[in-house]
């Protein structure tokens, strides 16, 4: 396959998500270079990046490449747009990390909205960050190719897509899904103040700012979970009035964790947090009854707002 078909089919979901995201979760814009293949020999780890493992008919990496001040800049600005705090932090720290994951987690997600409109065999993981120039060569074990894509971010710097590729097996292009009907939503009426809401998410900074934006709109008996696993069980045992809970998880995603829950009986409401716009997943969470999804990036500016819509507050 050609460079320029491997950039329109696999990458400029990710370039097209990433510039979208970048302007939503940061308010920075950027500007995609043209695409080229970089000598797997020669390539070099930058700094920091945020990968996501490729498997199926496509085998190897998609990696988000930063030099650090990038890195910084960018993590920088997710923190003050999800918080409306000002950050400056002058090195990668957890936090920054974290940013910088969710930013990876949400582009990774919504691209595989535009991935669905081929019948292509290939599955992402969930994206986590890279810190150690050490860890470069495993990621370059096995790999035959290498596709740079350079994003240039006005006032800030430079950030490279990579896609490393071990093996990859073209496919025929197929038919969009339809979209969605509907929302089988068993919540209808407003959610008294002293409510308990169940949280579930294995970021703790989607799980902070959720809290933070609860808070602004009176619901302060919060309690927290970070995994599917963990939240059947504080289903079973502290019976929440209502939940939002992230589809994509490290050990039990929050569909599967949502069948569980409607499995033990548990008729609680439930909001879906997720950057995954797919149409079947979001048909199979319906099917067990939601009151919604909200689709990630959620911002300081917009956030409170976005979940008074389901907790029926007028």
């Amino acid at each position: 396959m050609s460079v320029e078909a491997l950039y329109k089919v696999i990458l400029y979901p990710f370039i097209n998500e990433s510039l979208a995201s970048l302007k939503a979760m940061t308010n920075l814009v950027g500007e995609a270079g043209e695409a080229f293949v970089d000598n797997v020999d020669d390539f070099r780890f930058k700094g920091y990046a945020v990968c996501s493992e490729v498997t199926g008919g496509l085998d190897g990496v998609i990696m988000m490449h930063h030099y650090p001040e990038t890195a910084i800049a960018i993590g920088n600005s997710v923190c003050e747009h999800m918080f409306e705090e000002k950050y400056q932090y002058t090195e990668i720290n957890e936090e920054l990390s974290n940013a910088l994951a969710e930013w990876g987690n949400t582009i990774v997600g919504r691209s595989t909205d535009l991935h669905g409109r081929y019948s292509l065999d290939y599955k992402f993981s969930s994206p986590y960050f890279v810190h150690d120039v050490n860890d470069m060569d495993k990621y370059l074990a096995g790999v035959t190719e290498v596709i740079t894509v350079p994003i240039t971010i006005e006032g800030v710097g430079r950030y490279y897509f990579n896609l490393l590729i071990r093996n990859v097996e073209y496919q025929s292009v197929g038919i969009k899904r339809e979209a969605s009907t509907g929302i089988s939503n068993p919540h209808s009426k407003i959610l008294p103040l002293e409510s308990k809401i169940l949280l579930v998410d294995d970021s703790g900074m989607i799980r902070k700012a959720l809290k933070r934006y609860l808070s602004q709109l009176g619901y302060n008996n919060v309690i927290e979970a970070d995994d599917g696993s963990v939240a059947v069980t504080m289903v079973q045992e502290q019976q929440p009035d209502f939940m939002f809970m992230d589809v994509v998880m490290s050990e039990m995603n929050g569909d599967q964790a949502l069948v569980n829950i409607r499995a033990n009986g548990s008729n609680v409401p439930v909001v879906m947090l997720s950057s995954v716009t797919d149409q079947a997943l979001i048909k199979s969470c319906e099917s067990q009854g939601i009151s919604g999804f909200i689709f990630k990036p959620i911002q300081a500016d917009t956030g409170a707002e976005v979940i008074k819509d389901y907790l029926k507050i007028a």
